[in-house]
């Protein structure tokens, strides 16, 4: 019988550890794949659960709304907000800062938030915008704003969809999604992101979050938060609020 060539067990050896390696390799693969998928924004649909609607909602009720702007038109501090619904950035603004301003001082009629929708980084973005003012006719813009936020896609992902735009909006109690959709061509609802893109222009916004910051009635001046948890907004609210 003839003797077992060395090379050829060897080669085998190597073939079967990269045969493993290949394995192995494709089963993280996969487990990556069904990590990032679960709760994806594909699986948002009209008549399904949106992650994040109960809270929104609850954070926002009984508050009022009138276009983009969100508690007393008659507070006496100002704070403008120049998103884009795509901004990772400005997500961490709406979970780390937005429900304790909301909360402590729009809740209590001392505060007015207005929501400047800008589509600085791509088309899912400009989609965004769009459906956001269109919902502001409805006074319904800021709880799209928020579960937009709660449910940001992989971006310019082309993940703004209709059915995306539908499931969000159908989360919102009193809304009419077919005339939301309908509205994003409007005159209206290009005015009011006209008069966004202006409103950046003149104070040099090239980023997202910018703010805004003044006594309601002045003219607005840049505010840069040192940060965006609730303590770089809630001291240069009380100042102001004080008259500082």
């Amino acid at each position: 019988m003839p003797a077992a060539d060395p090379d050829s067990a060897r080669t085998r050896q190597r073939l079967y550890q990269l045969g493993a390696l290949i394995v192995t390799a494709v089963l993280i693969a996969a487990v990556a794949i069904a990590v990032l998928t679960s709760g994806s924004t594909s699986q948002l649909a009209p008549g399904k659960p949106v992650p994040g609607a109960a809270q929104t909602l609850a954070l926002l009720r009984g508050i009022p709304q009138h276009g983009d702007e969100l508690g007393s038109p008659r507070a006496p501090v100002t704070l403008v907000e120049l998103g884009d619904l795509q901004c990772p950035a400005c997500a961490i603004f709406a979970q780390d800062a937005l429900g304790a301003i909301v909360s402590g001082y729009v809740r209590t009629g001392r505060v007015l938030l207005v929501f400047r929708g800008l589509h600085i980084l791509g088309g899912d973005s400009l989609r965004a915008a769009r459906m956001a003012e269109a919902l502001g006719e409805q006074n319904r813009m800021w709880q799209f704003v928020e579960l937009m936020y709660r449910n940001q896609g992989a971006e310019n992902s082309s993940y703004v969809t209709d059915t995306y735009l539908r499931a969000l909006s159908s989360a919102i109690p009193g809304v009419d999604v077919a005339r939301a959709l309908a509205a994003r061509g409007s005159s209206y609802v290009q005015g009011k992101l006209a008069e966004a893109q202006a409103l950046a222009r003149a104070f040099h916004v090239t980023s997202t979050p910018s703010f805004l910051l003044s006594r309601t009635g002045a003219p607005p001046r840049r505010f840069s938060p040192e940060s965006l948890e609730s303590g770089a907004f809630t001291a240069p609210l009380r100042k102001l609020l004080a008259g500082g």
